[in-house]
């Protein structure tokens, strides 16, 4: 009797035990996935909402050491300036990189780097509207522009980053001297006018104002050329490590600094770029 009974004491706690186990399992799983979902979600919303506190619209993480150790192939000698025509942090930046631009204008060159924000997208923008107004709204408060968040109720506005990517390309083949002209009127396109920027009617307009012939912008913008030139920035973007826009890094003799990863004042990245120039002997 009594090792029948201490059978089935061993046995009950043989089955408890087995159930916490299934139970803590299955409670792993649900954190798991509810890990995932959260991941997801962050991915999701800095891969266009942009963050509201670092001033970075951001496609994945990244940090200062990625990006300096992606650095030691590039060399350019020159203000990198890596931004995306649908970042919202890109459009406030504007004032700030023409400080930047022309207080170094003769002494560093200057290029322009679509990073490639949401390139090539499938997902109506109105699926992220309740993420997005604060965004909007923000952008409106910082610039003083009249920001228009009608676009957010498109269900058939697709957002794809690759388009309006693609027309900067085009001007910088076709005018090179006025390329970060028209990136700035082609941002203002999308948020003030909100025109629909994956088709190149958005841009005619807009190139004509420059003195190109819209004829000449539309076959460019459907060309093979183009659209493997513009996949091309982006993969320099990446090579650069660069994910988070918009950023700025300067290259002097050979050595790489960054300058600003998200929203900066012109005068702080003046006052950077100064200190990296001129903080090292200058050579007889």
């Amino acid at each position: 009797m009594k090792a029948k009974f201490f059978f089935w004491i061993v046995a009950g706690a043989c089955v408890m035990i087995l159930r916490c186990s299934l139970v803590k399992n299955e409670t792993s799983k649900n954190m798991e996935n509810t890990t995932n979902t959260k991941k997801t979600d962050t991915n999701y919303e800095n891969g266009f909402g942009c963050d509201l506190n670092t001033g970075k619209c951001t496609t994945s993480s990244n940090s200062n050491d990625e990006i300096e150790s992606s650095l030691s192939n590039v060399k350019s000698g020159k203000l990198i300036y890596v931004g995306d025509p649908i970042c919202s942090t890109c459009l406030a930046f504007s004032s700030e990189i023409k400080a930047l631009k022309k207080e170094f204008e003769g002494e560093l060159n200057f290029q322009l780097v679509l990073g490639g924000l949401r390139p090539y997208g499938t997902e109506p923008i109105s699926n992220m509207r309740d993420y997005l107004l604060p965004h909007f709204d923000n952008l409106a408060k910082m610039t003083g522009l009249p920001i228009n968040n009608k676009v957010l109720y498109d269900n058939s506005f697709i957002l794809n980053t690759e388009p309006p990517s693609r027309a900067v390309v085009v001007m910088r083949a076709l005018a090179p001297k006025v390329e970060n002209e028209f990136y700035e009127r082609v941002q203002k396109a999308f948020y003030i006018d909100n025109r629909n920027t994956n088709y190149v009617e958005a841009y005619l307009d807009i190139a004509k104002d420059f003195g190109i012939k819209k004829e000449v912008f539309k076959e460019k913008f459907e060309s093979n050329e183009i659209k493997e030139l513009v996949k091309s920035d982006f993969e320099f973007a990446r090579k650069l490590g660069v994910r988070s826009f918009p950023t700025v890094l300067l290259e002097s003799n050979g050595q790489f600094s960054v300058i600003t990863q998200g929203y900066s004042k012109s005068e702080v990245m003046i006052n950077k770029v100064k200190s990296q120039l001129y903080s090292k002997p200058i050579e007889n």
